[in-house]
């Protein structure tokens, strides 16, 4: 089962808000309503049963450099906090709502405290003397059906990983292609076509070729900010591909420029593998407007499929609520796993993949590559992580 969308809040001027709002809301705009003060409050009708939720909103915070950079947000149900972030950009965020949290009572009420809300003027941003901190478009409440929330016979904690595995690097005789024939019963080549990168840039993509497959994916070579990604798979990126929403650009090295390309409706930036001289700028255009068209097709079907482990990574810190929107994304229509990689941490080496509730895996690893050198991956921890992935996702697809 999927996450199944509770209740929908439209903060524009023609939505359904005003039923919900407590203090601290400006009027409504055409499309959000800010927020303003040190706290907003929302009442919401999550109802008597002990439920699982996760409350989900869409913002962008006022800010402005170098005076204003970040707007700090801390969300608590009635007293206790649930989840607090600073930011700098437009942001779909959510967080989970344990059983517990939920009173039996008509309604929940949901604080935002904004702490850095500051006044326009004051700033010689514009004539404006209200105290801004985020614009608010949309806020949803989702409710986790059992399959995925804290019962399910896989619990959340389960990890794999993080001591040698038996196998390459502890046994000569074995390499890493025997070692994951052993593990998953897939060659090399099979697990890494049973993953699809989703974001944030073309590394997984380069580790897949790595290993002698090259699967077609929308979003492989890709880059892109998260809440794009998000919004584009809640649109099923439809209209992507349109000519005039795509440029081509040389870049790179002057004896060796690659045409890379920018995609306007959704924020993509990626790499073609094309180089200057091969084609026309307005060759590249077409070709690529119809290869988009393709791959958003290919894409709907493997999401609508739910066999593939779709692969989100960045090299900077994210925190859980920006993944949980990608999450819920991803299983809009039918179940969908999401990994997760993030540098290893204290108690959690790289190679292991832990799970953070059905449906959602956290791996980590040893080191990213670097920004100007996206071949210099860590192929063997990558490797592990799949591995380590593949025999969870196994565990929690099976029915109980």
């Amino acid at each position: 089962m999927t996450a199944m969308t509770e209740l929908t809040i439209n903060f524009g001027g023609g939505g359904n808000s005003l039923g919900y709002l407590g203090g601290g809301w400006a009027r409504a705009e055409e499309n959000f309503t800010w927020a303003i003060g040190q706290e907003s409050h929302l009442l919401l009708p999550l109802g008597q049963e002990p439920r699982e939720f996760v409350l989900m909103i869409s913002v962008i915070p006022f800010v402005h450099p170098p005076a204003l950079r970040t707007q700090r947000l801390i969300v608590s149900i009635d007293e206790t906090t649930i989840g607090m972030t600073s930011l700098s950009r437009p942001t779909a965020l959510a967080w989970r709502i344990p059983v517990g949290l939920i009173r039996r009572a008509e309604r929940t009420l949901v604080t935002f405290w904004h702490p850095d809300a500051a006044r326009p003027k004051d700033l010689s941003a514009a004539d404006d003397d209200r105290d801004l901190a985020f614009s608010v478009s949309e806020v949803k409440v989702f409710h986790l059906p059992a399959a995925m929330a804290a019962d399910h016979p896989v619990p959340p904690g389960l990890s794999l990983g993080g001591l040698p595995s038996p196998g390459f690097g502890t046994h000569p005789g074995i390499d890493m292609k025997e070692w994951v024939t052993r593990r998953t019963s897939l060659t090399l080549p099979e697990l890494a076509a049973s993953f699809e990168s989703i974001g944030d840039n073309c590394e997984f993509g380069l580790v897949q070729r790595h290993c002698d497959t090259e699967p077609l994916g929308l979003l492989r070579f890709s880059g892109s900010f998260s809440n794009d990604v998000v919004r584009g798979i809640e649109q099923e990126f439809e209209g992507i591909g349109e000519p005039e929403d795509i440029t081509p650009t040389l870049e790179g090295d002057d004896d060796k420029r690659e045409f890379m390309i920018r995609e306007r409706k959704y924020g993509l930036v990626y790499h073609t593998f094309v180089y200057e001289g091969e084609r026309t700028t307005e060759l590249m255009r077409q070709q690529e407007a119809t290869r988009l068209k393709f791959l958003r097709r290919k894409f709907v079907e493997e999401l609508d499929a739910g066999e593939k482990i779709f692969v989100f990574k960045r090299a900077t810190p994210v925190p859980e609520s920006e993944i949980l929107p990608l999450f819920l994304a991803l299983n809009r229509r039918r179940p969908n796993t999401l990994l997760w990689v993030v540098p290893e941490e204290p108690g959690r080496p790289s190679g292991t993949v832990e799970v953070l509730m059905t449906g959602l895996l956290k791996g980590y690893i040893d080191r990213f590559a670097p920004g100007d050198n996206a071949h210099d991956f860590s192929f063997e921890a990558w490797v592990r992580i799949c591995v380590h992935a593949f025999l969870l996702n196994r565990l929690m697809r099976t029915p109980a």
